[in-house]
């Protein structure tokens, strides 16, 4: 249960397929594009491995175990694979490259590969959880490589004020749930992140935020910080979550012991 609960406030708020937050600035693309195809396909992967690490506590290279199942064109082809252990859509096969789990850090890279004869040819795409919590995601074209934003392929209301937040509110709860977790087990709470297991997911081109001093932990749009007062079960705690770029820069996020959360919108566009 420990175990579960610590994987449970790394990947925090991945778990809903097409409403995940902006995790990077960019502009949404034309969501029928065939470069579309592949960034919601290994979005889907991503969230298949993250699956497998709750249930299982490891990622896995069997595409098949995690139920990771692209889709095929609407005629019902697919790519042809380019050897074992590739998993065919429609334009795209994929395959995860690499991974690592326990006693080593849980880690996974992933590619998908435009198929030759289609509009795809030439794309390829890399995603990868790496080490404390960073995340990369890009596509090549033809050499030219660009990091591919967590947002791209989404619709126009994923950038909404109320959409961007949605990083830091499931961050926030999930931090919540560790915090009320390692309680059950040490009879406390704790503000050392690496103690509780608290591992917010960084941006898609492998950085994280900068925080102010080390009593905080960047995410990507967010940097959070756990202020205690009190000792024992008798403790009492408030984490915050603080938007420190994009339209949302200066939202403030609160959450006490009970559960309640606040938020303070930043004067502006977000108020």
């Amino acid at each position: 249960m420990r175990s579960t609960m610590r994987w449970l406030s790394v990947v925090g708020g991945l778990c809903f397929s097409w409403t995940l937050p902006a995790m990077a600035e960019g502009t949404p693309v034309d969501c029928g594009s065939i470069d579309c195809e592949g960034i919601r396909e290994m979005r889907a992967l991503h969230d298949a491995q993250i699956a497998s690490l709750q249930e299982r506590d490891r990622f896995s290279q069997n595409l098949a175990e995690v139920g990771f199942t692209p889709a095929a064109c609407a005629n019902g082809s697919r790519a042809p694979v380019p050897g074992p252990g590739w998993v065919a859509g429609c334009h795209f096969a994929y395959r995860v490259t690499a991974v690592t789990n326990p006693p080593e850090s849980s880690t996974f890279t992933a590619v998908a590969q435009g198929a030759a004869g289609t509009p795809a040819a030439g794309v390829k795409l890399l995603i990868g959880r790496l080490s404390g919590g960073k995340l990369v995601f890009s596509l090549d074209r033809g050499g030219v490589r660009r990091f591919v934003g967590w947002d791209e392929c989404l619709p126009a209301a994923s950038f909404t004020c109320e959409a961007q937040q949605r990083e830091g509110v499931q961050a926030i709860r999930a931090l919540f749930t560790t915090e009320r977790a390692f309680l059950q087990e040490k009879d406390r709470y704790s503000s050392n992140f690496e103690e509780i297991g608290f591992v917010p997911m960084g941006c898609t081109n492998g950085t994280q935020a900068a925080v102010p001093d080390s009593s905080w932990i960047g995410g990507c749009r967010f940097i959070y910080r756990v202020e205690l007062s009190g000792t024992g079960p008798a403790m009492t705690f408030i984490a915050t979550a603080r938007a420190i770029s994009g339209p949302i820069a200066g939202t403030t996020m609160k959450i006490d012991q009970t559960g309640v959360l606040t938020i303070t919108p930043v004067r502006g566009a977000c108020e």
